[in-house]
Parts: structure tokens; C-alpha cells; sequence
């Protein structure tokens, strides 16, 4: 009985990364890659106005900056759930299976509670926003918490990338 019911949690968990978590954070990540691409040319487009014709463009900064903040929010499931991401692991890579292991549980935990760090702050900050009518000052003005609200998406999406991890890391089931 308890291995079936091992079997059908395994199953879940795969279903969730399948089926679910991984297109979403497929999708962040693409989000991600476009946004750099965007940057990119504005800046490039911007450098080639200011010292071409002499005629810059005078938001390029700000919207370089969003755009980046925004692409590291939504990339970073992403890259997360590829194993692309920064990893430390000369410890790591020394120490037995089951410490390894317990190594792996600890850092998805240490995510998702950066994950809901992160969620709670960036909601607190966008309902701050919304209630006291904050705009943002410079050459684009526009309502604050439109641009915050990248940061509350992309912790969410790392949040369901760590707890999937955690579904299969419990479950003894790799999604692929």
C-alpha cells in the first residue's frame, strides 16, 4: 500500500513539472530572453542616436533598468529548474549520497523561502503603490507598481519551480 501511494505521488510530482510548472517557467525564461533582447537594441539604438546624429534618447536608461529587473525576475525559474543557475558545489560534490541529498532538500527550502521573501515584499510594495498612487519620476511617468509587479511573477514562478523540486526530490522522481 505505501509504495503504491509512493508511486502515485511520484506521478503527481512528474505531472506537475510536466505538464505545469515547466511551460510556465519555460515561458518566463522566454519572456527573460526577449526582454535582454530588447535592452540590448534600445541600448545599442541609443548609442548609435547620441553619438551618430546627436540626438539621444532620453528614457534609455530607465527602460534598460526595467527591463533587466524584469528579466532576472522572470529567467531565473527558469534557470533554476534547468540547473543553469549559479551553483557553489565544492562541498557539495565531496560529501556521501544521503548528505547530498539532504544538501539538495536544504537548498530548494533555502529558494522557496527566498522565493516567498521576495513574493510577500515586492505584493506588500505593489498594494503600497496602488493605495498611495506612486508614479515613477523622470522622462517616462507611469504608475510604480506596473513595474514591480514582474518581481511578484517571477517569485511566484520560482516559488512552484522549488516546490516541484521538492515534490521530486521526495517522490525519488526526476522530471525530465
Amino acid at each position: 500500500m505505501a509504495q503504491h501511494n509512493k508511486r502515485e505521488a511520484a506521478a503527481a510530482a512528474s505531472f506537475l513539472s510536466r505538464r505545469i510548472v515547466a511551460p510556465l517557467t519555460w515561458l518566463g525564461g522566454a519572456i527573460s530572453t526577449l526582454l535582454i533582447l530588447g535592452a540590448f537594441g534600445l541600448i545599442v539604438a541609443a548609442v548609435v542616436r547620441r553619438y551618430v546624429f546627436s540626438a539621444p534618447i532620453r528614457f534609455t536608461d530607465e527602460v534598460a533598468g526595467w527591463a533587466l529587473v524584469a528579466a532576472i525576475m522572470f529567467g531565473a525559474a527558469e534557470a533554476y529548474r534547468q540547473g543553469d543557475h549559479i551553483s557553489i558545489d565544492l562541498v557539495t560534490a565531496r560529501l556521501p549520497d544521503k548528505a547530498r541529498r539532504a544538501m539538495g532538500v536544504f537548498s530548494d527550502l533555502s529558494v522557496l523561502a527566498f522565493a516567498i521573501a521576495i513574493g510577500r515584499s515586492a505584493w506588500d510594495a505593489v498594494t503600497f503603490a496602488r493605495g498611495f498612487g506612486m508614479y515613477t519620476t523622470g522622462h517616462i511617468v507611469m504608475e510604480t507598481w506596473i513595474l514591480q509587479t514582474p518581481l511578484i511573477a517571477g517569485a511566484t514562478l520560482l516559488g512552484l519551480a522549488a516546490m516541484t523540486k521538492l515534490a521530486e526530490r521526495f517522490t525519488g522522481r526526476r522530471a525530465p
